[in-house]
């Protein structure tokens, strides 16, 4: 029996005479749904690979910001980790002043627009993301890597070429070890207050049997 699953919607001949109910009404119905659930993943494929290029099109736009009249040869060629983290500051900075903008006419009791109400959940929502987990970026911690991300001319066939790194951004990390240091303090005095309640314990012990427990 031949596989009639795998054909496209424009191979099937006669569909326009398909009856609503027919063997080849589910043939048409599979391929459509396939072609769509295809399309689909292609067009997030595309979205996902685009926004890497725009994030990585910045990285290289803005990480010799000061630095542009300066020779080639005396350009920074290596970032500290710190040095990276306060990048990705700067990069979650970089809307700013259309949310300032946006914010301002909200204030003044004027409706968004569907697009601006949508632009200010997509920042949040890449911040939150950001200070939870960290964000992509270029490693530029490696020399090999800035000098790729330098010499790459926003192609995004080879955008692969430029190694990507977790990163959290620098304003993030006082914060998480104050939290740290918090949960350590805690610990600590859990341990102090069950000490002298085991000592009260055994004391009791102790006297009320008169053994020496060990």
């Amino acid at each position: 029996m031949p596989n009639n699953k795998r054909k496209r919607v424009s191979k099937i001949k006669d569909k326009e005479k398909a009856h609503p109910y027919s063997r080849k009404a589910r043939q048409i119905n599979r391929a459509m749904h396939k072609e769509t659930h295809i399309a689909k993943a292609k067009s997030e494929r595309i979205n996902a690979a685009l926004g890497r290029g725009q994030k990585i099109v910045w990285f290289r736009d803005n990480m010799d910001k000061g630095e542009e009249d300066v020779d080639a040869k005396l350009k920074k060629k290596v970032w500290t980790m710190v040095e990276l983290r306060q990048l990705v500051d700067v990069y979650l900075a970089r809307n700013d002043e259309e949310i300032e903008t946006i914010l301002a006419k909200k204030e003044e009791g004027k409706n968004l627009l569907q697009k601006e109400s949508l632009f200010l959940q997509l920042v949040d929502s890449e911040v939150k993301e950001a200070k939870l987990a960290g964000v992509e970026v270029p490693d530029l911690t490696n020399g090999a890597v800035v000098k790729a991300l330098r010499a790459w001319d926003g192609d995004l066939n080879s955008i692969t070429t430029i190694k990507l790194v977790t990163c959290k951004p620098a304003s993030i990390i006082p914060i998480e070890e104050e939290a740290k240091n918090s949960r350590r303090g805690d610990s600590a005095s859990a341990k102090a207050d069950k000490i002298p309640q085991l000592l009260t314990e055994q004391q009791a012990i102790e006297i009320a049997t008169g053994m020496v427990v060990n």
